[in-house]
């Protein structure tokens, strides 16, 4: 018994995916030392030398315009540390040493227009929308929201499978997205998130040869254009010659 109440412990982590959390903290408090002190503690602490930040969507805690376009200065912020890091890293090898960027906010851009247009919103296809139309676009119709009476009312794009709503505006038939216009659906939507995770693992840990960051720049964008987006999945990504796993050594 003493045996089996015995904690054990593992080695260092390889990597640590750190998803930036606006809704429990403020967006003025999400600054750039912040992230890169979040970034080398994932070493301190865990042993960790990759860490995938993901960055932040749109969400229900975006409430205002000033939050909109506080959250595009926060992934600014992710992909300018993520795009900058090798410049800063230590040559000795301790430390972070390479440092992806998850694009979640495309992700939820995707879905959000994906059911915008089967509910009639006038918004561009995101499969060939850019990011300045989601920026454009968005701000005409992301803040179309239940009249719920809540402090955090959901996005009608992103929670309502019809634009009938009831109940004075406050109710809609759901779709099997999101749950509140914050957490999502798993059945419906982390597999993608699953994949894309393993992929960017991938980009660093898969093959024998270490990697410069210009190929996982590369690679991060593949990853990102395939699964965080609603393109359907590429027949040669799931082959049975192709592993989506990821591992070191």
């Amino acid at each position: 018994r003493s045996e089996m109440n015995a904690m054990t412990t593992v080695g260092a982590f390889d990597a640590v995916v750190f998803r930036v959390m606006h809704g429990w903290m403020e967006i003025e408090e999400i600054t750039r030392d912040r992230l890169v002190e979040a970034i080398d503690l994932s070493y301190e602490l865990l042993g960790a030398k990759t860490v995938i930040l993901m960055n932040v969507p749109f969400t229900n805690n975006v409430k205002t315009m000033d939050d909109y376009w506080g959250v595009q200065d926060i992934n600014d912020n992710i992909r300018h540390i993520a795009d900058t890091w090798h410049e800063n890293r230590n040559d000795d090898g301790k430390g972070v040493q390479h440092v992806l960027v998850q694009d979640y906010d495309a992700f939820y851009n995707h879905v959000i227009w994906a059911n915008a247009l089967h509910l009639g919103y006038n918004v561009s296809n995101p499969l060939v929308a850019s990011r300045k139309t989601f920026e454009v676009e968005g701000e005409k119709f992301l803040f179309d929201r239940l009249n719920d009476g809540g402090k955090f009312s959901p996005s009608i794009p992103m929670v309502c499978a019809t634009r009938q709503l009831t109940h004075y505006g406050g109710k809609c038939d759901r779709n099997i997205l999101w749950m509140d216009g914050m957490h999502v659906c798993p059945e419906t939507m982390t597999a993608r998130y699953g994949a894309s995770i393993a992929c960017l693992l991938g980009c660093v840990y898969n093959g024998e040869s270490e990697k410069n960051d210009d190929s996982i720049r590369e690679c991060e964008k593949e990853c990102n254009d395939q699964f965080m987006s609603v393109m359907p999945a590429d027949e040669a990504w799931i082959s049975s010659h192709t592993t989506m796993t990821s591992f070191s050594g």
